[in-house]
């Protein structure tokens, strides 16, 4: 059984836990095969390619995350989306993410027309280098579903990250092409009723499976950071959510994510 991780903040993993390695080979005991790890800030997409690189099974993601919007400087952002096409290729990275809006955190007008420009600057970007996006949406589903409509949006599709619409939504989003939908802690939550209906909701084809660690540990185990490892019960949790075995949900999503992300390389990329 092969599960793949479309996306794990690996570098933070590491760093908060002292041995990201360990928590890897933990990973990969329970069936952990692939995993997509997004460098989310400038400051950060040197180090997580040196971190992913050595790694067969690891594969890397740049771009700039709505939260990391406000902390930059217009000339800071400008620079930095200069620089991401040129460093897109360099590192052979399998994504442009993690984008997107962010409308819990930003409220002002002024903080989500800048995230707005950044968002639609990468889209560009991924469009014309045909590379898949991390999306990351809260609180901002109008605005994506415009965005992931337009003209922007790039032939080699994407995926909504820790997928926080409803059941009727994804209706509405799959009709855009290429775009899938990725679950991870939230859908374990004894008390979830969004999250499960909307895993339930999904086509098989555009069904993905993530950790998001260190962020949203499942249940039971919320009281500590998300581990990669963690992968299986998610993997579990939405299996047992579609009455499909474990396994055919992880080939599945193994599938799709290959599908998505085009892993892995082929050889000389």
């Amino acid at each position: 059984m092969r599960l793949f991780d479309t996306h794990c903040h690996m570098d933070v993993v590491a760093a908060r836990s002292g041995d990201g390695d360990a928590l890897l080979r933990e990973a990969r005991q329970v069936g952990l095969a692939a995993m997509v790890v997004p460098a989310v800030q400038p400051d950060t997409w040197a180090r997580c390619a040196a971190a992913t690189h050595p790694h067969d099974d690891l594969a890397l993601a740049l771009g700039i995350h709505p939260q990391a919007v406000r902390d930059l400087s217009d000339e800071a952002l400008d620079d930095a989306l200069h620089q991401l096409p040129t460093l897109l290729r360099a590192h052979g990275a399998v994504a442009v993410g993690e984008i997107g809006l962010d409308h819990r955190w930003d409220k002002a007008p002024e903080a989500r027309a800048r995230q707005l420009r950044v968002f639609e600057a990468q889209l560009q970007i991924a469009r014309q280098l045909d590379l898949p996006v991390l999306i990351h949406g809260l609180n901002a589903h109008d605005q994506t579903l415009r965005l992931v409509r337009s003209a922007a949006w790039p032939a080699a599709g994407g995926v909504l990250h820790s997928y926080s619409g409803s059941a009727e939504l994804v209706e509405v989003y799959s009709r855009v092409e290429g775009l899938m939908f990725s679950f991870c802690g939230p859908v374990t939550w004894r008390n979830a009723r969004k999250a499960p209906a909307a895993a339930r909701a999904v086509a098989a084809d555009r069904l993905l499976i993530e950790t998001d660690a260190p962020y949203q540990p499942p249940w039971p185990h919320n009281d500590r950071p998300c581990r990669p490892s963690d992968l299986r019960l998610v993997a579990e949790t939405v299996a047992a959510l579609r009455e499909v075995p474990l396994e055919q949900l992880a080939e599945q999503t193994w599938a799709n994510a290959q599908r998505l992300f085009r892993w892995p390389p082929s050889s000389g990329t």
